[in-house]
C-alpha cells in the first residue's frame, strides 16, 4: 500500500480521482481520510458524503460549483464512502462531473465491490488501489502494538476476525470491558 500510494499524482494543478476499494473492514475510509487530508491540508476544504446519499442533486450542485475553488486548503475534496451505493442516475451524472473536475480538486471513493464489479465507465476515470485484508499475524502485531494484550489472546482475536480490522477491534473492545479474562 505504501509504494502505490508513493505513486499518487499529488500535483494540486491537475485534478485527484482516487478509489480504494477491498473488503469491509481493511481500513479504506480510513485511508481516505488521511489522503483527504493530506491533500487538502485543512478539514474545512474536506467534504464528506454517504454514497447512499449522492443523488443526482447533489452532484448537480457539486456542478454548479465547480467554478469555485476552496479557500481552506491546497485541494478541495470530495470523500464519497460506499460510491458505489449511488444511485445510477447519480453515478451517470458524476461520471460527467470526474471529467470536468478542474485543477485544485479532488474525489476520493471508497467501495466494498470489486473492481470489476464497478462499471468500466468509473473504473477509467479513477486511480484505483485494492486494499487486501490483513493477515492474521499483523493484526495480532497491531492490537500488540496499541492495546495491553497478549500475545495468545491478540491472536486469538485476529483469527476470529477474519481479516476484518473493524471486528478486530470490537472483539478486543469486549474483552477488554470484561477485564481482559
Amino acid at each position: 500500500m505504501v509504494a502505490k500510494a508513493g505513486r499518487l499524482n499529488a500535483d494540486p494543478s491537475v485534478p485527484m480521482k482516487l478509489l480504494l476499494y477491498g473488503p469491509p473492514g481493511v481500513g479504506k475510509t480510513s485511508i481516505a481520510d488521511m489522503v483527504a487530508a493530506e491533500l487538502s491540508g485543512c478539514p474545512l476544504a474536506i467534504e464528506e458524503f454517504n454514497g447512499k446519499l449522492v443523488t443526482v442533486e447533489v452532484v448537480k450542485q457539486w456542478m454548479s460549483c465547480l467554478s469555485t475553488g476552496s479557500l481552506f486548503g491546497v485541494y478541495s475534496v470530495k470523500l464519497i464512502n460506499e460510491l458505489d451505493r449511488c444511485t445510477r442516475d447519480a453515478q451517470d451524472l458524476l461520471l460527467s462531473y470526474l471529467d470536468r473536475l478542474p485543477p485544485g480538486r479532488a474525489v476520493i471513493g471508497t467501495s466494498n465491490l470489486q473492481l470489476d464489479l464497478l462499471t468500466e465507465r468509473f473504473q477509467t476515470r479513477f486511480q484505483s488501489i485494492k486494499l487486501g485484508a490483513p493477515t492474521t499475524e499483523e493484526i495480532a502485531d497491531l492490537l500488540r502494538r496499541h492495546w495491553p494484550v497478549d500475545e495468545a489472546t491478540a491472536l486469538r482475536i485476529a483469527v476470529g476476525s477474519g481479516g476484518c480490522v473493524r471486528a478486530a477491534l470490537a472483539d478486543l473492545e469486549s474483552w477488554l470491558d470484561v477485564g481482559g479474562c
